[in-house]
């Protein structure tokens, strides 16, 4: 697909929006467009904030939404220049100026006046009160143009001078840079360091170790490999990896620049929770700048690309792509935050600080699946909690494939099969489309089969599963806090029992999508939501929990007949009319009399939720009686266990055969020298070992002990395959 196709569908899609929303463009924009650089980790989250307006001084403001990022402490604000189909297809130098200004005369009129007293979009309003009462806590301000014309500067990203002190960088997102994210393959931009930027030749290094080798034993799902085999590229790990030393004014500035782009998701996850200054290192680092090296166990990193250059004095690194720190994030986070907090008087010369690095540096093709990998092993023995680290489950994996052998119920007369697509990979739906775009034909089947509207991602089935357990108060949090407690929940249950992760919870996850998607557009109709465009997401979270916590409670026998909703593809009646009430009154209790005056941030708290649950609400004895009976539910359950338990048994046994005697007597040697086989397993390995010799095939509950015994092992260390 080129650049032009592609103008043109996102122009199409917006045009669509726009009538089923009854939306201005500019809106549905800023919705895609944030959209996908959430997506790309270009930020975790965002809340919509229209406003405009004329400064004190006659300077016209103006902002489209704002996230302040609690991992580094940076400030992302949103204002959109969308041209539409019809109009010049290229943004100016002095559009791109303009749009700036009036960021950045917001910024500074609400830090130095209370214009939020002048605001009525409730939103902005209380964001500008932040930035009267509370802007120190920004470290910097990274403002976002997003623009569906071509900016045809050369400059994505452009240094501002300062707004109080901090830095502001300013970022064009134009078409064609959002083409490029959505065709990449990762869908994430990717980082890109040349080090004469920062005036040095680059970083001492030593090259420690190459590898490479072809692995099957990769998690890769049949559905990732469609098109090819184990023995393609895909399965080839390059690897090499070089320890260096990283300057303290380089790291300093790499982070002031980048910000949380440069941590790994799970690192980045852990790190939002622990902002705090490690006392030890700013100590270090104020008193003993020159013992730092010493002192500090230094920062893993990834990449997919070096350019290493020899010199007089030894090897140097001058160019990096793709730099992820997996591990190290709180030494890089404090002496940043060392840096940007130090009074007159404080001795802070980052110039004598020096970081030990090791740097992993894997083919581009693995980079995805291996980096996670990467941050998991290496945090391992640092407080950072396992379940952080979710990206490779099997559960994905088995989402992922009922998603693509479970249609839904044919609907309006359609003569082919349609599915709800989970998209276990970030951009994999934008992927499959991209392999195809120049083939019309294979487009339209493609698009026919899986709905751009039928696309759950991982952060998706995280929020719907968490509202259905009642946790408003933590997917208000955003990204990073939903997926780490989705992944505790997940990774306990499954270990007491994978079987209930079957097709009937898959069905009611998407049925639960349906009516998460339902309440979003009966929101979007609301008289409220169009006069001030703000807390949708909050009252979609409370709205839903509270009629999940209600039956809970109050009707613990019966349960939503989702059976239903998953046939009909829609939400019924009766329980469309009590989202349309429940919502209305959500709105106005978030809104009303509260401890924390910043809505959104009210709706994080455990005190809100709790308050919701003593709250008295609309609920319409019409949708009470469309509850359906937990015992029928519960024997849908235990058939979808018990089929899911004899696919668990074949698969197991079809694992066992294929990987053959000498890996399973590689498992046993090696766990019996650590001491890490129960008698039990020890058995049970030795007859499987035998099993290819005597013909006798173990038992398929001898089968599930044995994917126990090696999965416990490659926790302790175990390499995937010998």
């Amino acid at each position: 697909m080129k650049i032009d196709d592609y103008r043109k569908i996102v122009h199409e899609d917006i045009a669509i929006a726009c009538n089923v929303n009854s939306s201005k463009e500019t809106e549905e924009f800023l919705v895609y467009t944030t959209g996908l650089l959430i997506n790309g980790e270009e930020f975790d989250d965002f809340i919509e904030s229209h406003c405009e307006g004329v400064t004190r001084r006659n300077g016209y403001y103006a902002i489209d939404g704002y996230f302040i990022d609690e991992t580094d402490g940076s400030c992302c604000i949103f204002i959109v220049d969308y041209h539409g189909p019809d109009a010049d297809e290229a943004i100016r130098a002095d559009d791109v100026n303009s749009a700036f200004k009036k960021v950045r005369f917001f910024v500074e009129e609400s830090i130095r006046t209370e214009l939020f007293k002048e605001i009525k979009n409730r939103s902005a309003m209380e964001f500008s009160r932040d930035l009267f009462y509370d802007n120190e806590r920004i470290t910097k301000y990274r403002f976002y143009l997003l623009t569906d014309a071509f900016n045809r500067q050369r400059a994505k990203t452009i240094k501002d001078e300062t707004i109080n002190g901090r830095i502001v960088e300013l970022n064009v997102w134009d078409i064609e840079r959002l083409y490029d994210l959505v065709c990449s393959q990762t869908q994430k931009e990717v980082v890109e360091i040349n080090f004469e930027e920062f005036g040095i030749d680059g970083i001492p290094c030593v090259k420690a170790v190459e590898y490479v080798d072809v692995v099957a034993d990769i998690d890769v799902s049949p559905i990732a490999r469609e098109g090819g085999d184990e023995s393609t590229p895909e399965n080839i790990i390059t690897y090499s990896s070089y320890l260096a030393v990283v300057p303290g004014e380089v790291l300093n500035r790499l982070y002031l620049d980048y910000g949380s782009k440069l941590l790994e998701g799970n690192v980045r996850s852990f790190l939002s929770a622990k902002r705090k200054v490690n006392k030890g290192i700013q100590n270090t680092i104020k008193n003993y700048p020159e013992m730092f090296f010493a002192y500090n166990n230094g920062i893993a990193a990834t990449a997919t690309e070096i350019e290493v250059k020899y010199t007089r004095t030894g090897p140097v690194i001058t160019y990096i792509k793709g730099l992820q720190i997996v591990n190290g994030g709180q030494t890089t986070a404090s002496i940043s935050n060392t840096f940007l907090t130090a009074k007159k008087g404080d001795n802070v010369d980052l110039s004598k600080v020096a970081v030990p690095m090791k740097l992993s540096v894997l083919e581009y093709s693995m980079a995805e699946r291996i980096i996670p990998k990467i941050s998991e092993y290496s945090n391992s023995q640092n407080p950072v909690d396992a379940s952080d680290f979710f990206s490779n489950h099997p559960f994905h994996i088995r989402m992922e494939e009922y998603s693509r052998k479970t249609p839904i119920p044919v609907k309006g007369g359609n003569q082919f099969q349609q599915y709800w697509f989970y998209e276990r990979a970030r951009g994999q739906y934008n992927q499959g489309k991209m392999k195809i775009i120049n083939k019309a034909a294979e487009l339209k089947k493609y698009i026919d089969r899986y709905p751009e509207n039928m696309v759950i991602t991982m952060l998706d089935l995280a929020r719907y599963m968490e509202l259905y357990g009642c946790r408003p108060d933590i997917v208000s949090k955003g990204k990073q806090k939903l997926l780490q407690c989705f992944a505790e929940d997940i990774k306990v249950s499954w270990k007491k029992s994978d079987t209930q992760y079957n097709e009937f919870y898959f069905k009611r996850a998407v049925a639960l999508a349906i009516i998460y998607k339902r309440t979003d557009e009966i929101i979007r109709q609301s008289q409220w939501y169009r006069d001030n465009r703000s807390y949708k997401a909050n009252v979609i979270a409370y709205t839903m929990s509270i009629i999940f916590n209600h039956i809970h409670k109050r009707h613990k026998g019966y349960e939503i007949d989702f059976k239903r909703i998953w046939n009909e593809q829609s939400v019924y009646e009766e329980l469309d009319e009590q989202l349309a009430v429940l919502q209305n009154e959500v709105h106005n209790f978030i809104t009303g009399p509260r401890p924390t005056e910043n809505v959104t941030e009210w709706c994080k708290k455990e005190l809100c939720w709790t308050n919701a649950q003593e709250q008295v609400w609309t609920i319409n004895n019409a949708f009470i009686a469309t509850l359906v009976s937990r015992d029928e539910v519960d024997a849908d359950k235990k058939e979808n266990r018990q089929a899911q338990k004899l696919v668990n048994e074949v698969n197991a046994l079809n694992e066992i055969f294929a990987r053959g005697a000498q890996y399973w007597k590689a498992v046993l040697d090696w766990g019996l020298s650590r001491g890490l086989l129960s008698e039990k397993e020890i058995s049970i390995l030795r007859l499987t070992v035998n099993m290819f010799v005597t013909g006798r095939v173990i038992s398929d509950k001898q089968a599930q002990v044995v994917i126990g015994a090696r999965m416990r092992m490659i926790d302790n260390g175990m390499p995937m395959q010998f």
